[in-house]
């Protein structure tokens, strides 16, 4: 008795330990993207695209208008749209011409492409990159860099050295000063420390103080004891303090001054709260990759992804456990097939078919990507997946082009830039 009884239990023990297996996760496309996957097979050119919901843009861009109602102007972020085409499309839709840039080569493109451009630097340049700008400049062009581009400073060094590129230029530079408001990433840390800058600009004829850039990412990534309304508020408080202390250098602050700040992340609260700035620079906002799935771009689509077309679709067998894979995919069905990609490595996730997963037992690789599914997925080796990067900023230049979609139809293209 004593052992059926102990036989009875371990068998009870091992139905619950198998009713415990992973669910199968896997599923077909659904509508969108079964669209997109017969479009494709169709019309498309057999390699890694990147596909851009315009439908899904409008709305983010409508929605980017109606929190800013106004209030701020908007500065385009072209690391995170590197592509003219789309900047030109956002610059129209949203009335604007103003566009932050991150990248010496980029910035002379969009002084080429946007003759009625106002460029700001995003980042200081090394002086030998802001050369560059210059000596690569068309000899005749419509832009006027001397009225249009702003460089950024971030320390009295690079202020000198910028004097100095002025005056063997024989041009006057326009200045923006970046200030640490929290972010701990440089530029003036203290009202102090841009007092004794504002004396030195004070000395320097070359120079022309446009106005100051924070930036405030930390504030969305505020630790769990301080609240997001208290960062916020500090953040603006410690611009305010900068402002205060640029002011009363009255020959040098111009009477329109420029007051950017703010970001994908953090545009909602300028425009709830009580803000210091005067622009807002925003670009992911607009595309909504994963990493700006937050309560405060809730309201925002994700309008981006990455169609890569399957190569191979076999058993999920590992190397040196192939006589296991019976047993493992019986245990977890999402381990049934594998799907090898063209290309890989993107930071993205698979979205479509959903249940897809990279495999963590195989590694990831940039030739081949391997992801693992049940075969509810129902892929073959003619089909498409469907992945949502993480970010934009980085990856559209890794394209040469992104194919567009009006209505769930693939419409037209726009080529991509370079943002290092």
């Amino acid at each position: 008795m004593k052992r059926r009884h102990l036989l009875g239990l371990g068998a009870l023990g091992l139905i619950g330990g198998w009713a415990l297996r992973p669910a199968d996760r896997g599923r077909a496309h659904d509508v969108y993207f079964a669209e997109l996957n017969r479009q494709l097979q169709r019309d498309g050119e057999g390699v890694p695209t990147l596909l851009l919901d315009l439908d899904r843009l409008d709305a983010n861009a409508d929605q980017l208008a109606t929190r800013l109602a106004g209030r701020f102007q908007l500065r385009l972020v072209a690391k995170s749209l590197a592509s003219t085409g789309l900047l030109e499309y956002l610059a129209k839709r949203l009335q604007t011409q103003r566009f932050m840039v991150f990248h010496q080569p980029q910035l002379n493109r969009l002084a080429r492409s946007f003759p009625q451009a106002d460029l700001l630097l995003g980042k200081p340049m090394p002086v030998a990159a802001a050369l560059n700008f210059y000596r690569q400049l068309p000899r005749h062009l419509v832009f006027d860099p001397d009225r249009q581009v702003t460089w950024l400073i971030d320390s009295e060094q690079r202020l000198l050295q910028y004097a100095e590129l002025a005056k063997a230029l024989g041009r006057r530079l326009r200045i923006a000063l970046e200030i640490d408001i929290g972010l701990g990433r440089g530029g003036f840390a203290t009202a102090q420390a841009l007092t004794q800058a504002m004396r030195q600009l004070g000395q320097l004829p070359g120079l022309q103080l446009q106005g100051l850039m924070g930036y405030d990412a930390h504030v969305a990534h505020n630790p769990p004891w301080q609240g997001q309304i208290k960062a916020f508020n500090e953040a603006d408080r410690r611009y305010h303090q900068f402002i205060a202390s640029a002011r009363a250098f009255s020959e040098l602050w111009p009477t329109a001054p420029l007051l950017n700040g703010g970001g994908s992340l953090t545009y909602l609260l300028h425009s709830q709260q009580q803000s210091s700035l005067n622009e807002v620079a925003i670009g992911s906002a607009l595309l909504k990759p994963a990493e700006f799935d937050t309560p405060l771009l809730q309201a925002h689509q994700p309008a981006l992804w990455i169609a890569s077309p399957v190569l191979k679709a076999l058993d999920g067998a590992l190397p040196y456990l192939q006589s296991l894979q019976p047993l493992i995919a019986a245990w977890n069905p999402n381990r049934q097939h594998a799907y090898y990609l063209y290309g890989g490595r993107w930071p993205a996730q698979p979205v479509s078919p959903a249940g897809l997963d990279f495999d963590q037992l195989y590694g990831r690789s940039a030739n081949q990507e391997r992801l693992i599914g049940s075969a509810a997925t129902q892929l073959t080796n003619q089909d498409w997946v469907f992945l949502r990067p993480a970010i934009s900023e980085g990856l559209l230049g890794d394209f040469s082009e992104i194919r567009l979609l009006r209505r769930g139809q693939l419409v037209g293209r726009w080529s991509t830039i370079d943002s290092a």
